[in-house]
């Protein structure tokens, strides 16, 4: 055995030996073994079954969770019961239950983690009914939160929770269910569960009996329920979070000799990777020896999923000062060869500007596809076999555009390029950005964003939407392009809309497109963007107009910063995501289920964790990302590594 799998191996056993704080944290035993309740005590275990429809609920770690509700309906009447939960004075908040946990801290506990959901039955209700509930370590409370409202107003001072759907769908929690639940109304549904890791209060003291409680109630009536449902508690040393992954970079950084004499001390790091259809080949852009990069400058290498190899080709070689920018990987099979092709942007020395470059893994070719000066090239893509590439470029010479940016799209076979949107589309001081090319061979759909105006009547106020390019039509035709998102503010003249990091998957018919926004996009989903933070959209082409655009994500504590989908965007999205409350990233896996809402395999969660890119292999959804993190004691230097995780 290596020394690797020793240390993955030690720290398997590691985890598997320590128990989780508190005891019953994931509720697994289908009961509230460990736990207390109180108040009117209407808190059980609680699975998907117990819920009418069964598809309702979605529980993410296991297969139980707890609820804690106001409900059924009143459980008690008039002012009987009242407290002043939300201390705005008077005792106007009723049917209080809680759960709680005494247990002994263990050494070094710093924070609590839990996944949690609040489903309000009172989103369309007057502003007063304003149903709270919190967190509280020892009588500390650490969090609070109140009903989401689907006109945004708050009456409590506790911020919203996220809403559910946007119409009453009645869902109950059925007879199977314990029976302090049972008939508990969720009026707009179940909700989607977040994570969230917070700070224990200071001056705890290692060894002393610590209580951790959840609290919900019903303010200003009696009548309408709402339920906290939580799940996988844990007491932890830090908010990081490993899941299944794997380091599959190790690197360090040395003192190099440079020009004109002396020693510098280079650091090494990976900044940008890309993979193909399985997720097993990555190629990524690093200053790392991986062999033949004594002098630590910026090479590619590729990762074929058993060992390393470093993009070389013969004549123009990269300088000191060089750097390359991005990277694409064509992500299907090419004869015997998965991601046969390397598009990517470099300027190769200090001096230089940005140019395109195509670069053949079987054969070592290595073609310069863009020679400019005093403007770049930049973030290139790829289609599924090679034959397609596109660019963004503020060179004149190539877009006759000066130094706005335009999309650049070049037919390998014909060295024909096309320039997207058209010139009659782009009033003065538009520009294109953010291109990715279809996953297809056929090459012919792109996705990108614009503050131009290539859709006919489309796009009046100049906002960056998202539109898709069918490269069978002309660029100069309006007919080519579909304008996936139409949006201006999210209510308020301060807070522009904004839409980016469109990814197109691999169907032939460009049918699905994966971008994020925060914008309200959806106000009569299932889901939808109450709060306008930064959410994961995904949208159908097939589906019927009214909807084709779902928002897939809802997160009140979070905004997600990236996505990507693989060759078949039907099911699986990896996702990277910033998390408010920790100031983390956090990448993972989501998959779409046929009904209900989409299920999480969160893989890390740490200060720096990027780049998360998806692929396939066969069933199992693979996500490589990028991160410093020293996630399983093999990474101590903090050089950014590459990192894979399996979702099994």
């Amino acid at each position: 055995m290596n020394a690797r799998l020793c240390l993955l191996a030690l720290f398997g056993f590691a985890s598997a030996a320590q128990a989780q704080v508190p005891a019953n944290g994931s509720f697994e035993t289908g009961d509230l073994t460990s736990w207390t309740t109180g108040g009117y005590t209407r808190v059980g275990a609680i699975r998907a079954s117990n819920i009418t429809p069964t598809t309702s609920l979605v529980i993410p770690d296991g297969t139980w969770a707890a609820a804690i509700s106001t409900g059924p309906g009143e459980r008690a009447t008039g002012t009987t019961g009242g407290v002043d939960f939300d201390g705005l004075g008077g005792v106007n908040d009723y049917d209080l239950s809680y759960l709680q946990s005494v247990f002994t801290l263990p050494a070094n506990s710093n924070y609590v983690a839990f996944n949690w959901g609040f489903a309000s039955g009172e989103q369309n209700e007057p502003d007063q009914y304003d149903d709270v509930m919190d967190v509280t370590v020892n009588g500390t409370r650490i969090m609070t939160r109140s009903s989401c409202k689907l006109n945004g107003s708050s009456y409590s001072p506790f911020p919203n929770a996220n809403c559910q759907s946007a119409t009453v769908v009645d869902h109950t929690v059925n007879n199977t269910a314990t029976a302090n639940l049972r008939t508990i109304n969720l009026r707009f549904g179940s909700p989607v569960f977040q994570r969230i890791c917070l700070p224990l209060p200071a001056g705890l003291v290692t060894g002393s009996n610590v209580t951790l409680r959840f609290n919900v109630a019903d303010q200003n009536d009696h009548q309408v329920d709402s339920t906290l449902f939580i799940d996988d508690v844990e007491i932890k040393s830090s908010c990081n979070e490993v899941g299944t992954i794997v380091q599959l970079t190790t690197t360090t950084g040395r003192n190099v000799e440079v020009k004109g004499g002396g020693f510098l001390f280079r650091q090494a790091s990976a900044r940008a990777l890309a993979t193909d259809a399985t997720g097993k080949t990555v190629a990524f852009i690093t200053s790392a020896d991986h062999g033949s990069n004594a002098n630590l400058l910026d090479q590619i290498y590729i990762w074929n999923g058993t060992s390393f190899s470093r993009a070389s080709w013969t004549g123009t070689q990269m300088a000191s000062g060089g750097q390359i920018q991005n990277l694409a990987l064509s992500p299907l099979q090419d004869s015997t060869l998965l991601g046969r092709y390397i598009v990517f942007a470099a300027k190769l020395s200090e001096t230089d500007n940005y140019e395109i470059y195509y670069y053949d893994r079987s054969t070592s070719a290595l073609a310069t596809i863009t020679t400019t000066s005093g403007c770049d090239n930049t973030d290139p893509t790829v289609d599924g076999d090679g034959g397609v590439i596109a660019w963004v470029s503020n060179c004149n010479a190539l877009t006759s555009a000066g130094s706005l940016r335009r999309i650049v799209v070049r037919n390998m076979a014909t060295s024909a390029n096309t320039i997207v949107p058209g010139p009659a589309m782009c009033a003065a001081n538009r520009e294109a950005r953010g291109v990715r090319l279809t996953k297809n061979a056929n090459g012919r759909y792109l996705v990108f964003e614009s503050d131009c105006q290539p859709v006919a009547s489309g796009n009046t106020d100049l906002n960056y939407e998202i539109f898709r390019y069918d490269r069978n039509g002309a660029a100069t035709a309006a007919a080519s392009y579909l304008q996936i998102t139409s949006t201006t503010t999210n209510a308020s003249a301060a807070q522009i809309t904004q839409n980016s990091f469109a990814v197109l998957d691999g169907s032939s018919d460009g049918r699905y497109t994966y971008f994020i926004s925060n914008g309200n996009l959806t106000p009569s989903g299932s889901i939808f963007n109450a709060d306008y933070s930064f959410e994961i959209f995904r949208y159908d082409a097939n589906a019927a107009l009214a909807s084709r655009t779902v928002q897939r994500t809802n997160g009140s504590d979070s905004d997600y910063i990236g996505v990507d989908t693989g060759v078949d965007g039907a099911t699986d999205y990896a996702f990277e995501r910033f998390e408010r409350n920790t100031f983390n990233t956090s990448v993972g896996r989501r998959r779409i289920p046929t009904t209900g809402t989409d299920s999480e395999n969160l893989l890390a969660s740490a200060s720096f964790v990027f780049g998360a890119r998806i692929g396939l292999d066969g069933v199992v959804p693979v996500v490589n990302f990028l991160s410093p993190e020293n996630f399983l004691g093999t990474n101590a230097d903090g050089n950014t590594e590459v990192w894979q995780g399996r979702v099994q």
